[in-house]
């Protein structure tokens, strides 16, 4: 029981610290996500015709891209939650 007291506050400071130090929130997220929507449909504007309609989907791709990206970043966080766990049960067991 003492090494689980002595490794919790160290767990928590270190997701505490990772909560504090993200990059981003769900509010920049969706500013980010409207002002890519609005250069996507700036970019489209630069290339007439033909041009506009592949720089439109060069623009989609891109947006999906930072989906998957997005998604990713929040596997990783999930992935990470689930070690802190099993440590946890790891450090419970022992004791």
């Amino acid at each position: 029981m003492e090494s689980i007291k002595a490794s919790l506050p160290d767990v928590i400071q270190q997701r505490i610290e990772d909560l504090v130090n993200a990059q981003t929130t769900d509010e920049e997220m969706a500013a980010h996500i409207k002002e890519l929507g609005c250069r996507i449909a700036a970019l489209e504007a630069l290339a007439p015709g033909e041009k506009g309609e592949e720089a439109g989907q060069l623009g989609e791709a891109v947006h999906r891209l930072c989906e998957r990206i997005r998604r990713d970043y929040v596997a990783i966080a999930y992935r990470q939650g689930l070690v802190d766990g099993m440590r946890m049960d790891k450090l419970a067991a022992e004791e």
